[in-house]
Parts: structure tokens; C-alpha cells; sequence
């Protein structure tokens, strides 16, 4: 297929994206909701247990569930990419592959060292062997995402469409660093709207998922503008 980006496109793409990225988050901390009884603390990226789940030894499964929920969405999105789906279905599976910022996954591993992948085998697998734990981790999360980012670079028909798919994975990480982890965290850190309410979240994270996935939901059909129709 034929790409193209258009501002409508990167518009809801991004809103996808912010709606991916916490809906990772309510998963870690909702499991953690099931297994601990209580909800943990948490930000915009980061959670944990509650406090009296500290040394709960089922703990790790909620970090686990984070990224299999993540590579299962990219995995879904990977599966709509066949030419018999609708434009539709094609451009809302190959979005949802990048809106899952996958690539992240590995950059955690390589070269910062940590993510849910790294500690949960360097905790509960390969009891504190770090750099047994980086290169596991690293060698698994490559394995998983080569098949979805195969299938996206396989899908676009553009030139030089390796830098389509570099574009694709290094873009959204930057964009929702500089947003999430920078602006909307430093937000929080000042106390606006910083109060627990449902889910186990501050108000201005609950309000923040209202609000993107409101958008996101009101634009849902600016994706098909990826197809590039003039060239076809």
C-alpha cells in the first residue's frame, strides 16, 4: 500500500497512541488491583504495588501483563494487514502497531538497562544476574517485534520505506517522552488534580484518558487518509 501522512492522520495517530500507552498502564496496575486487593501508586508511565503487596511472590505477574498486552494489540494490528480487509481494517491494523510503540520495548533492554521485560527474568528467573537477565530480555522482545514490523515494512509500498518504518518506530517514542514523561508528569509532580480517584489513578491521568480517548474516538476515520489514493 501506498502511504501518505497527512496532519488529520498524525492527529488521531498520536491520540491512539496516548490511548495505547495508558491502557498498558491500567492493565499492570489493575492485575496488581486483583492480586494485591488495593491499587498501587502511580503516574503518567510509571506504577507499583501497594504497600502492603510489597512482597507478594504473584507480584511479577503484573508487571508481565503490561507488555503482553502491548505486543498482543502490535500482534492484532499485524493480523488486519492482509490485502482481502478493507482500507479501513489495513491502515487501523498498521497503525496499531506503531501506536504500541513496540520499539520502545527494546530500547529499554538496549541501552537503558531496564523495562518490565528485564526485571521480571532478573528477579524471578534469573535471580539478580543482570546481564543474563539484559540479553534474555533483549533477545525475546526482538524475536516478538520483528513479526508485526515485518509485516508493516512488507505492507508499504513506498520507496525507501525502511525509513518509513524507522520514522514510525523512533517518531511516537519522542513525541510521548516529550509529552508524557516530561510535560504531564511535571504537572503532576506540582499537585494539579494529583488526588487518587477510580482506577487507582490521579485525577489528571483519569481526565487525560478521557480526553484522548474522546478524540481519538470523534477522528477515528482520519487513519484511512494513511492510504495514499492519489497514487493508486
Amino acid at each position: 500500500m501506498k502511504l501518505k501522512i497527512t496532519p488529520a492522520y498524525v492527529f488521531t495517530f498520536l491520540m491512539l497512541t496516548y490511548v495505547m500507552s495508558e491502557l498498558h498502564e491500567i492493565v499492570h496496575t489493575s492485575v496488581g488491583r486483583l492480586i494485591c486487593g488495593c491499587w498501587g501508586k502511580r503516574d503518567f508511565n510509571a506504577w507499583e504495588l501497594c504497600e502492603t503487596c510489597q512482597n507478594e511472590p504473584w507480584g511479577f505477574i503484573a508487571t508481565m501483563v503490561g507488555p503482553i498486552f502491548t505486543f498482543a494489540m502490535a500482534y492484532w494490528g499485524a493480523s488486519m494487514l492482509k490485502k482481502t480487509n478493507s482500507i479501513e481494517k489495513q491502515t487501523l491494523g498498521f497503525s496499531l502497531i506503531f501506536a504500541n510503540i513496540i520499539f520502545v520495548r527494546l530500547l529499554n533492554i538496549w541501552p537503558f538497562g531496564g523495562g518490565d521485560e528485564f526485571s521480571v527474568l532478573y528477579n524471578e528467573v534469573f535471580i539478580k544476574q543482570r546481564t543474563i537477565s539484559l540479553v534474555v530480555a533483549g533477545m525475546i522482545i526482538a524475536i516478538i517485534i520483528f513479526f508485526p514490523l515485518r509485516k508493516a515494512y512488507l505492507f508499504i509500498e513506498n520507496k525507501r520505506k525502511i525509513w518509513w518504518i524507522v520514522g514510525f518506530c523512533l517518531i511516537p517514542i519522542i513525541v510521548t517522552f516529550v509529552t508524557i514523561l516530561v510535560f504531564l508528569n511535571s504537572v503532576l509532580e506540582s499537585g494539579f488534580l494529583g488526588e487518587y480517584w477510580i482506577l487507582g489513578s490521579p485525577k489528571i491521568v483519569t481526565l487525560w484518558t478521557a480526553i484522548v480517548l474522546t478524540l481519538f474516538l470523534l477522528t477515528r476515520k482520519n487513519l484511512v487518509q494513511l492510504y495514499n489514493q492519489s497514487e493508486n
